[in-house]
């Protein structure tokens, strides 16, 4: 009986722990957070994301205005911020961090930030463009892979 208490309270005690190491975690992914500007980051580059997909589909642009609402809705800072600072807690710890939100506080840190959403929206633009260039050779492809699999089932009958 003395060891399942022991066992018991070495549990509780290691939960306890880490309970306090995340939530030591959660609060510097806050602070880096903050620092890091996330709210205007995310604004950014929704708004950069709708303007790429209008680029692919023109005929979206009129819905412009609908689509800003539905990602102001569903993937903007307020409604992404609390999952944002548990990933962040789950992936560096308290300490790294710290570090992460000293280097964003510097110059250089600074301009990264700035910078993102373009870069990323850059970067989308040339996956997005690659994509298009080698089309035909993904449906070629798909049509392989679906005569493929059409022989498979026939074969299985």
């Amino acid at each position: 009986m003395k060891i399942i208490k022991i066992t018991l309270l070495a549990v509780l005690l290691a939960y306890s722990f880490t309970s306090i190491a995340s939530s030591e975690a959660e609060v510097e992914a806050a602070k880096l957070m903050k620092v890091m500007d996330m709210d205007k980051v995310m604004n950014d580059s929704m708004s950069n994301m709708v303007d790429i997909q209008i680029q692919q589909q023109p005929t979206l642009a009129p819905f412009k205005s609908v689509m800003m609402k539905f990602f102001q809705k569903h993937m903007s800072w307020e409604s992404l911020e609390f999952e944002f600072i548990y990933i962040y807690s789950q992936a560096f710890t308290a300490q790294e961090l710290r570090e992460l939100t000293a280097f964003y506080e510097t110059p250089t840190g600074k301009k990264t930030i700035e910078k993102m959403p373009q870069l990323m929206a850059q970067g989308a633009q040339i996956g997005a463009a690659r994509v298009q260039e080698n089309m035909p050779e993904l449906q070629a492809m798909i049509k392989e892979e679906a005569e493929r699999l059409k022989q498979l089932s026939e074969q299985q009958k």
